[in-house]
């Protein structure tokens, strides 16, 4: 005689246990059935709804306006925008564009800003710092370190936009969108990942040197970025006065000052 499978002690018997899974069901239907939990699911999902309307028109009215412009980006405007953060020199005359006031897509004008680049950039370098502490120093790396750089990244980007927009505040005749101050500002990360794949690749060889031309570079940028806000763009030339001339010197100067900052982190 085949003995019988002792459920008492078995976790699933109530799972698979026909008719209580037909008492379930019956319950389940009951309750559906209930005007008044009916009317409270009803709420529920007009609720959910609404909400779900609200982040479509949300999303609608980002990429549908002025910001998809931010984004509007190819192949060969990174690669023309990587180039101009690494030899700013090469790129003579004035970098204006074409509209003052009119959103510019940067595959019109390289001149003009995007957010693309930097995000990218910024999530490149912070995983490069996390790679290059890794391997120099093994032991004392831990995930926790991603994290950390990220947030040094930011709250430097962030003060740095603070302080250069307040500088253009108390100058009259200077005017700068602030998404396109943080994009101008944050092109550093491109120059700062071509110098952190340099010193992986050739183990810190000559990196001081590679190092300060990286920041000179910064510097140069952000200047020349600087001088289309100037208080005399409406003038011939676009020429800077001799005290906006060296304002805009000491904010470019800002630049890589953080950009050491961040380098300097870890190590």
């Amino acid at each position: 005689m085949k003995p019988q499978q002792d459920t008492s002690s078995d976790p699933f018997a109530f799972a698979f246990n026909p008719q209580n899974i037909e008492n379930t069901v019956n319950k389940a239907k009951n309750t559906l059935d209930n005007p008044f939990i009916g009317m409270a699911y009803a709420g529920l999902g007009k609720k959910f709804s609404g909400i779900g309307d609200k982040y479509d028109s949300f999303l609608n009215s980002v990429f549908s306006s002025q910001y998809r412009f931010y984004f509007d980006v190819d192949n060969m405007y990174v690669v023309k925008k990587s180039i101009m953060t690494l030899a700013p020199y090469l790129y003579g005359g004035n970098w204006t564009l074409n509209s003052e006031f009119q959103a510019i897509s940067p595959t019109e004008n390289v001149h003009a800003p995007d957010l693309y680049l930097p995000l990218m950039s910024l999530v490149t370098f912070v995983l490069l710092r996390c790679l290059s502490l890794g391997i120099n120093n093994q032991t004392q790396f831990s995930p926790g370190y991603i994290v950390d750089s990220f947030w040094k990244c930011f709250v430097t980007s962030l003060l740095e936009v603070i302080i250069i927009k307040i500088v253009f505040c108390f100058l009259d005749g200077i005017r700068v969108n602030t998404v396109d101050l943080v994009s101008h500002l944050n092109y550093r990360y491109c120059s700062l990942c071509s110098l952190m794949i340099f010193n992986i690749l050739t183990n810190g060889l000559f990196s001081i040197y590679v190092t300060i031309y990286v920041l000179i570079c910064q510097g140069i940028f952000v200047f020349k970025t600087l001088q289309r806000y100037s208080p005399s763009h409406n003038q011939s030339a676009l020429e800077l006065s001799s005290f906006g001339y060296k304002i805009t010197l000491l904010l470019a100067l800002l630049q890589p000052s953080c950009s050491w900052i961040l380098l300097s982190f870890g190590q």
